[in-house]
């Protein structure tokens, strides 16, 4: 599996994951950015729905 992600991101940076060498140095960071923003922006679109859900159902109940 990480094989296939490192050759998904050695051709759309055009340039040889598999090698740390051959990486910017910032590259894993920028690419932890990225994922830790989509995981948040996830966690966070779940939180809000929850709580409308709970606004929506104690509005019902009185």
């Amino acid at each position: 599996m990480i094989d296939f992600f490192l050759g998904i991101f050695s051709e759309m940076f055009q340039m040889n994951m598999r090698d740390h060498h051959d990486m910017p140095f910032a590259m894993p960071l920028m690419m932890a950015c990225l994922v830790g923003g989509l995981v948040g922006f996830i966690i966070v679109k779940f939180v809000v729905k929850e709580q409308q859900a709970e606004q929506e159902q104690t509005k019902s109940m009185h």
